[in-house]
């Protein structure tokens, strides 16, 4: 008696636990829970990163550069000459920084060198030590090619397009992303409707079984009743088998996709029959050839080679260079001397140079243009097809809403049907084999206005989909959770 008891208290605290863990969820919780839990999303997240990164490199091109630089030579000429040294030991040493600026295209530079001559003539001039110091500062400003730093910055200029295309992209991505498991979770949830059709018409098929069972007792039915009474038992008991096996696959797919372990334990909070309020088509239409993604990026990538050619045109110019230098030095024969830097000198000078032809920029210039007509036709070919996927759900979305209605007739006759057949069954006006067609068909009918419902919901995940409108709802879900 006691252990009974134990096992009762058990079992009663088994069942407790499974109720606790078990978690409805609706489509909407699902996507909201995949979007913040599965590594998909911070992989996409990721791309505009890379891009970025990506694009501080050219950044480098803006730092200062240093050099530095030694060098010793040594020297014999003939001793004939007086004036020629017979020996001469030079070391050169030299260190600078330069660097370029992307607001205007100058670059500067700073150096500063030491010269050390220790030359040997004959008598009677004898040994000749020279050391000489000077710092200097050079810059060179474009007055015409590369004005105003075009060139210079340019590559970091053209990645900023590529991280906003990457963006959207990525985007893009997870819009598709979130659709395909929201199909699979309106599968899960068809699978779910199946099954309670299929229990219906398994609960049915016993009760009738029972019936059959105390009919054939007092004498009122053949056995064969019977044994169709049983066959019907056990093939509705062999396709809720089959339905089970496939619905709780697909849970466990889900609820690892999700990271919602209690959904193993839960089923689907979805109404499948519930049918949406659809826009006017030419509004919908609109608005999507005004803020489609792809669509987008595709203006993006056109404004971009818009860029890229104005530089090409800069790269025709003739390249004219206004070239400042100056600086101060010193020499003497002893070290300490050559260091006062008290002599000074400047120069200011233009530098011009143009290639005759221009072949290459030009050709570059034509090219980007094709690029442009290319893209414009492909933007207008995108939007072609986007506008008529559209239209398709539209219509497919309203053409289903008349389905579904004449299925709901559909029902309502079976049922009747089915209760008209049992009563003539009662009466022994007919067979039980009427009996159970009629119920079959009546849970084929069912069936069909599910698989119907559910084609319905997943056109209107699509049509969600296809105007950028999953991934903005699930987001600012996201957000207002937070929150």
């Amino acid at each position: 008696m006691y252990w009974t008891r134990v096992r009762i208290l058990v079992l009663l605290i088994g069942s407790m636990c499974s109720i606790a863990e078990a978690q409805d969820i609706g489509l909407d919780e699902y996507l909201s829970k995949l979007q913040s839990s599965h590594p998909f999303f911070a992989m996409e997240s990721l791309s505009q990163d890379i891009e970025r990164e990506q694009q501080r490199r050219f950044l480098g091109e803006q730092d200062w550069m240093v050099t530095a630089s030694t060098r010793y030579s040594h020297e014999e000429h003939s001793q004939g000459n007086p004036f020629v040294a017979e020996k001469s030991d030079r070391l050169i040493l030299s260190t600078g920084m330069e660097r370029q600026f992307w607001s205007n295209g100058g670059r500067v530079s700073i150096s500063y060198d030491y010269n050390r001559n220790d030359q040997l003539y004959a008598a009677p001039t004898g040994a000749f030590d020279q050391h000489t110091n000077g710092l200097s500062i050079a810059y060179r400003l474009p007055l015409m090619k590369n004005k105003g730093g075009i060139l210079s910055r340019l590559n970091y200029e053209l990645k900023s397009y590529d991280i906003n295309i990457v963006h959207l992209n990525s985007l893009e991505n997870q819009e598709v992303f979130l659709q395909e498991q929201g199909e699979l979770f309106l599968d899960w949830a068809f699978l779910n409707e199946q099954r309670r059709i299929a229990e219906k018409r398994l609960d049915l098929a016993r009760e009738e079984l029972k019936q059959a069972s105390r009919k054939r007792r007092v004498h009122l039915i053949d056995e064969v009743d019977v044994l169709r009474a049983k066959d019907a038992v056990i093939s509705a008991e062999q396709n809720l088998s089959s339905i089970e096996s496939r619905w709780k696959g697909l849970q466990a797919e889900l609820a690892t996709q999700s990271g919602i372990e209690q959904m193993n334990h839960g089923q689907p909070e979805f109404n499948l029959y519930q049918l949406k309020q659809l826009p006017v088509d030419e509004e919908v239409v609109a608005s999507l050839r005004n803020h489609s993604r792809l669509l987008k990026a595709i203006d993006i990538r056109i404004k971009q080679l818009a860029h890229q050619k104005s530089a090409f045109r800069d790269e025709m110019k003739p390249e004219l260079n206004l070239v400042l230098s100056g600086g101060v030095g010193s020499e003497d024969t002893q070290f300490r001397q050559s260091a006062r830097f008290d002599q000074s000198q400047y120069t200011a000078g233009l530098e011009f140079r143009q290639p005759f032809g221009q072949r290459t920029a030009k050709s570059d210039v034509a090219r980007v243009r094709i690029q442009q007509l290319q893209l414009q036709r492909e933007h207008s070919s995108i939007a072609r097809q986007l506008e008529a996927s559209l239209r398709n759900l539209l219509v497919q979305l309203r053409e289903l809403d008349k389905v579904m209605a004449y299925n709901r007739e559909q029902i309502k006759i079976s049922r009747r049907k089915t209760v008209a057949e049992l009563k003539k069954y009662n009466q022994g006006k007919n067979e039980l084999t009427f009996v159970i067609q009629s119920r079959d068909n009546e849970q084929q009918v069912q069936l069909i206005h599910a698989q119907n419902a559910t084609l319905y919901q997943k056109l209107y995940l699509r049509y969600a989909s296809l105007n950028d409108q999953l991934l903005t709802k699930i987001t600012n879900e996201n957000r207002e959770y937070q929150q």
